[in-house]
């Protein structure tokens, strides 16, 4: 079910991604890539050089055994390690339910919008702090369907959209757009919503 979950919000993420890349294409850094579901498919949109970065050697190794799978040639790089280890600049920083698991979110955010070229786009999506995400994202997600493990979210570690839009901001970032994202286990699909208590990504562009 991590998986269906993970992959089946791509339908939502990688249009966002492409919002900020433009018509020409361009490079993308997913950070904190785990087993790649995003950074494969946004490789498979034909004119996206995608950079995944990992701390985890385990999730590096599953990413890149999945994308020698591919029957085509993908412009697709995995590296593992840090975001702070990471050396370069690329048109659209990406980070995907990672934010919420970090130890402080005003030093990640920093880290990942220093390696966005100016111009560039950055998007983060996450988990608001609220007791509606409580409900969903930690007592049925989590305890009740079993989409994630228990204890994967730690409450108190959430992050309201308030917060993550200021630290972006503090970047030099102007805010392009914030939207809620929803779930629904029958049929497996997200959608883009109005509201923000849950699920969320925001998308901002560096100013020059």
């Amino acid at each position: 079910a991590v998986v269906s979950t993970q992959s089946t919000g791509n339908q939502l993420r990688v249009p966002l991604v492409r919002s900020l890349v433009g018509g020409g294409g361009g490079s993308v850094l997913d950070v904190g890539c785990g087993g790649g579901y995003l950074a494969e498919s946004l490789a498979r949109e034909g004119d996206l050089s995608v950079t995944g970065v990992d701390p985890s050697k385990e999730m590096i190794r599953i990413a890149r055994a999945h994308a020698a799978l591919s029957p085509t040639v993908l412009d697709l790089e995995y590296r593992c390690g840090m975001v702070e280890d990471v050396e370069g600049e690329w048109d659209v920083v990406v980070s995907s339910e990672v934010v919420e698991h970090v130890p402080c979110v005003t030093s990640f955010v920093e880290q990942c919008a220093k390696r966005v070229k100016p111009g560039g786009g950055l998007m983060f999506t996450t988990i608001n702090r609220t007791m509606a995400s409580w409900a969903l994202a930690i007592v049925a997600a989590e305890n009740i369907a079993g989409f994630v493990p228990p204890g994967t979210h730690e409450y108190h570690k959430l992050v309201p959209p308030q917060q993550l839009s200021g630290a972006i901001r503090d970047c030099g970032f102007e805010i392009e757009n914030t939207i809620g994202m929803r779930y629904n286990p029958l049929t497996r699909q997200w959608s883009k919503i109005s509201d923000l208590s849950v699920n969320y990504a925001i998308t901002a562009r560096k100013l020059n």
